[in-house]
């Protein structure tokens, strides 16, 4: 098979395009300025690694499609990585609170999903709260040994052991669940709102159909 690398900021263009975002649209989005985003479309400018992470985000695009078309990921290193992808459980939200039980002792009948990732296990997306970045049946993968920080979207569960999915914000000692659909309000974490952080949300597989 021949493998045609694409320039970062082609690739990224080429994405940018197909999303029908103009500049300013990709620039509200991603944070980055319009005239930052030319330049690294043109070529005058090298994005960082976390801003290319961004704009995969911005325009909902898997890495692997990133590493393969821009030459990143060549039939050599393509092999090395399938060696590291593992299967975990897809987890029900009920389940969620009692992963390291739930997780250590797999039915036959339950569903797995295959990732590269670290992480433990997999939750399906419930609901619009995380729109427009998360959608319902979109898969979450969870890693429940990061220390949750600001910005991080992160599972936690109440004294009830009813899990949620949200973003987690810090503000000096206050702590806020900060979900991405402006219909919804902030929670405050505090004495009146116990929540128990399952883990830290590493990984999202987008659900087309």
């Amino acid at each position: 098979m021949i493998y045609t690398m694409k320039t970062i900021g082609k690739f990224l263009k080429e994405k940018r395009e197909q999303t029908g975002l103009s500049l300013r649209q990709a620039s509200r989005l991603s944070g980055v300025s319009h005239t930052h985003i030319r330049d690294i479309e043109n070529g005058s400018s090298v994005p960082s690694f976390e801003m290319v992470m961004g704009f995969l985000e911005t325009y909902r695009i898997e890495i692997e499609e990133f590493l393969k078309e821009t030459g990143y990921l060549s039939p050599e290193r393509e092999a090395e990585q399938k060696d590291r992808i593992k299967q975990i459980p897809i987890l029900s939200w009920t389940q969620a609170g009692h992963w390291r039980e739930c997780a250590n002792s797999p039915q036959e009948d339950w569903e797995f999903m295959a990732t590269d990732s670290k992480g433990t296990f997999a939750l399906r997306v419930r609901g619009d709260s995380m729109e427009p970045e998360f959608h319902q049946e979109d898969i979450i993968v969870i890693n429940p040994y990061l220390k949750a920080e600001h910005n991080d979207y992160v599972v936690v569960c109440n004294e009830e052991w009813e899990a949620t999915f949200k973003q987690l914000k810090k503000y000096g000692k206050v702590r806020v669940l900060h979900p991405l659909n402006a219909k919804y309000e902030d929670i405050e974490l505090g004495k009146n709102t116990e929540y128990r952080i399952i883990g830290v949300v590493v990984e999202k597989k987008k659900k087309y159909r």
